[in-house]
């Protein structure tokens, strides 16, 4: 997957935290998902609100968190 720039260390690793709390599909709490949304913002150079109710915009972020995880781990 080609994204605009790599990660960092401290990215893959926070990659990891955030996934395990979205894994299932579905956040625990809002502040994981709020969490996810930022990270994926940070990552990938995106403006979704943290507290996003966008199906497709949360799909997008799901698939791109879980594609970034399947490469790095």
């Amino acid at each position: 997957m080609d994204y605009m720039r790599e990660l960092s260390k401290e990215e893959i690793k926070e990659l990891k935290e955030v996934w395990s709390k979205i894994k299932s599909g579905t956040a625990d709490s809002v502040k994981d998902r709020n969490d996810a949304v930022l990270f994926w913002n940070k990552i990938a150079g995106t403006k979704f609100k943290k507290n996003t109710g966008c199906g497709a915009c949360l799909s997008s972020v799901y698939n791109g968190l879980k594609d970034l995880y399947n490469e790095f781990y």
